[in-house]
């Protein structure tokens, strides 16, 4: 057959028989990572670091009876291109085969996407795979023309119930070093803190939620969830302008965990960032005079953590506040670095090993921790404490997480 002249389509994967050039980057094959964990870990680190749209190349692996290529990442798109794919006529609505109602949809046909990528870098999300973590953001004036489509809808009654992408806050933001080197290899935009080089204003978005609240027919537009509190702690007025406006009461936020081992394996801001965040809340909230509270999400059996850390996030809710409803047991997704670690049991970019909890009875304990005042629970717990010599915590004590009693 005569040989194709196209261009292959940017982040498509496909089949070949070809040679490859100094654009592709051959990772270990399919029997090396089925069959050695340290090769698996190099094989992510490898196709990871190719995620740049600016300076990525392809990525190749061979099989037994193949060869699977994964094209380079294409490019965010820009603003005018943003604009035109989401002010295409798209109805917004279930498709015509569904013949009940969809739950899901509820929560977000009256919401605004106001940009697409993020720069969290959390281990487990794999949302930079998707989107990339260059941001790129829609136009003011599009998302006010979507959100005016919005009250003419049928149903409406003046709440836009969420605006943002991703992460609520990152809408604007951008970094000098995007458009020559796209984002930096070496390093994470955020963890262990905030890079320098990163403009992290949020006077657009601001203007953009100032607009928004007045158009006519819009009474309350939300943002309830979904915010980098590292960043809003970054810009006050946007903080205070949050808690004035755009909360219903409850914030949504995701510390996931409170011990520095484990925040640091999922590449999430230390306690004392949540804590600064928790109190400044507050005291815009008194400011405000409203009444306003803080809704965690937390996390267990991440790569990294154990029971002791576990412990630790338990003796932190006890002493601050925070026990909370929405919890979760890590979950393996594909392409995630935490997944890595998980199957691996090993930091794909340091190579160091990590202590993975893969028993069903210690996750079961983890996660009960969590949980630590339901009944239901103690059992458990009385043993994660009795397995880590921690009973000084079972008693009748002000600092015990259970009462001691006959099991």
């Amino acid at each position: 057959t005569e040989e194709s002249t196209e261009e292959p389509i940017e982040e498509t994967i496909e089949e070949s028989t070809e040679k490859f050039t100094e654009k592709h980057v051959e990772i270990p094959s399919f029997t090396e990572v089925s069959q050695d964990k340290a090769a698996f870990a190099k094989a992510f680190r490898m196709y990871f670091l190719e995620q740049n749209p600016v300076t990525g190349k392809g990525v190749v692996q061979p099989h037994p009876k193949t060869v699977i290529v994964q094209n380079s990442p294409m490019r965010p798109l820009n603003e005018k291109e943003l604009d035109h794919v989401y002010e295409l006529p798209f109805t917004g609505e279930a498709h015509p085969s569904y013949e009940e109602p969809v739950p899901a949809l509820e929560m977000v046909e009256f919401s605004l996407t106001t940009h697409r990528g993020c720069f969290g870098g959390c281990s487990f999300c794999a949302i930079t795979q998707h989107q990339g973590r260059m941001i790129a953001s829609r136009s003011i004036e599009s998302v006010l023309r979507e959100a005016e489509k919005l009250t003419e809808k049928p149903g409406f009654k003046g709440i836009i119930n969420g605006v943002g992408g991703p992460t609520a806050n990152m809408y604007g933001m951008d970094c000098k070093s995007w458009e020559k080197k796209g984002a930096c290899l070496d390093k994470a935009c955020l963890h262990p803190g905030i890079c320098p080089s990163l403009d992290t204003s949020h006077k657009k978005l601001l203007e953009l939620m100032r607009r928004l609240r007045e158009l006519p027919g819009v009474k309350k537009v939300f943002t309830g969830y979904g915010v980098r509190y590292d960043l809003a702690l970054k810009d006050e007025e946007y903080l205070e302008e949050l808690c004035a406006h755009h909360i219903s009461g409850q914030l949504r936020v995701a510390p996931e965990h409170f011990s520095k081992q484990v925040t640091d394996a999922m590449c999430k801001p230390t306690r004392e960032v949540y804590e600064r965040f928790s109190e400044k809340f507050e005291a815009l909230n008194k400011k405000c005079g409203k009444e306003q509270y803080i809704v965690n999400y937390l996390m267990s059996s991440h790569p990294g953590c154990t029971l002791e850390d576990m412990i630790e996030m338990a003796e932190y809710m006890r002493d601050h506040g925070g026990y909370t409803e929405q919890v979760q047991d890590f979950t393996p997704t594909p392409m995630t670095v935490s997944t890595c670690m998980y199957y691996t049991g090993i930091n794909p970019f340091t190579d160091e090993k990590v202590y993975v909890a893969r028993g069903r009875k210690e996750k079961a304990m983890q996660r009960a921790l969590m949980h630590y005042k339901s009944p239901a629970n103690y059992d458990l717990v009385y043993e994660a404490l009795e397995r880590t010599g921690r009973l000084d915590l079972v008693g009748n004590a002000w600092n015990c997480l259970i009462r001691r009693r006959k099991r």
